[in-house]
């Protein structure tokens, strides 16, 4: 949902609004490609990523209870449910990993099985 704009009808002050918005993305896309497209469109909506894997045998309401534990206590973070996005992943060896944008928590059992053959 863009907005045509004309440039003939701009102010210098929206030109160089513009300018600078456009500079942004270009540099992010050149840096980081589509990582730095999503920056970019994270940027200007502030909207968080926030993303839970599960276990496919544990229930979605489950991780939701526990996930909805991690968001409050380690990233302060009052979340409602449709807010989030649920991944079932076979690899995470029972429980759940929370993401918010990209800063982790890893509750699942690889994560204490890589700790104990250290």
């Amino acid at each position: 949902m863009t907005k045509e704009v004309n440039i003939n009808d701009l102010t210098l002050e929206d030109s160089k609004s513009l300018l600078k918005e456009v500079k942004l993305y270009r540099d992010l896309k050149k840096q980081l490609g589509s990582r730095g497209v999503n920056l970019y469109n994270k940027i200007k909506t502030w909207k968080k990523n926030l993303v839970v894997e599960y276990f496919p045998s544990m229930s979605q309401d489950l991780a939701w209870e526990e996930a909805n534990k991690v968001f409050t206590k380690v990233f302060s973070l009052n979340v409602k449910k449709e807010d989030v996005i649920f991944v079932e992943k076979e690899s995470i060896l029972w429980w759940i990993r929370v993401y918010s944008d990209d800063s982790v928590v890893d509750l699942s059992y690889l994560k204490i099985e890589r700790i104990v053959k250290k």
